[in-house]
């Protein structure tokens, strides 16, 4: 290529590079307008960390049990009422890994699920500070609490009753899963039922309980 050729091509790259940052820079000042400024600063972070990096055992724990990753980003905070009326807070398990497990009675593989795997699993890690959090969507304690107390659950299931908190997690199948690290961030989202208690997902989870918070 001749070097005038090289030059126009080299001007061409660059005048490209220049017009996708003044389109990014465009579209970041439209979401900066858009949102208040709270979202838009974890909109900033979730930018910074989805940039390609190296990655880490956790990465791969999570790729091999097939979560969508979310790594190091804030959940949504929420308080809900318990089926004994108590008020609790995502905030309350800082320091705890917690599965964050959203179901319904109404759907039999995520009751069953709740019933089989999470329960063995909260009673096997409970002194290790590992907790489900069975949020309930959309259901009544009238519902909920005879279909809890007949199975003697160990999860702390919590109403949400009005579907403010799934709408807030993005739920759009039951059950839908998110995993949360001691250091309360966000790991990974999963839908539909999985063997949480062996393979792959029982691995990451084992990661998670052995890690101490950061």
């Amino acid at each position: 290529m001749r070097a005038g050729a090289l030059w126009a091509t080299l001007a061409l790259v660059a005048i490209d590079d220049e017009d996708e940052r003044q389109r990014e820079q465009a579209r970041d000042r439209d979401i900066q307008r858009q949102v208040p400024p709270w979202r838009y600063e974890l909109y900033g972070k979730d930018q910074e960390r989805d940039r390609p990096r190296e990655k880490t055992e956790l990465d791969k724990l999570v790729e091999q049990a097939r979560l969508y990753p979310l790594i190091g980003r804030e959940p949504p905070p929420f308080s809900l009422l318990r089926l004994d009326g108590r008020r609790v807070a995502l905030s309350y398990f800082t320091g705890h890994v917690v599965v964050l497990y959203f179901w319904t009675t109404a759907s039999s593989y995520g009751a069953d699920e709740l019933s089989s795997r999470m329960e063995k699993m909260q009673r096997e890690w409970r002194d290790r500070k590992f907790t489900v959090l069975a949020v309930n969507v959309k259901e009544k304690k009238e519902e909920v609490a005879p279909w809890v107390q007949k199975r003697l659950l160990s999860p702390v299931v919590l109403l949400d009753t009005d579907g403010g908190v799934s709408q807030d997690y993005r739920v759009r199948a039951i059950p839908t899963v998110y995993v949360i690290g001691r250091d309360m961030r966000l790991v990974g989202r999963a839908s539909g039922t999985r063997a949480w208690d062996e393979g792959p997902e029982k691995a990451l989870l084992d990661y998670l309980v052995k890690a101490p918070a950061s």
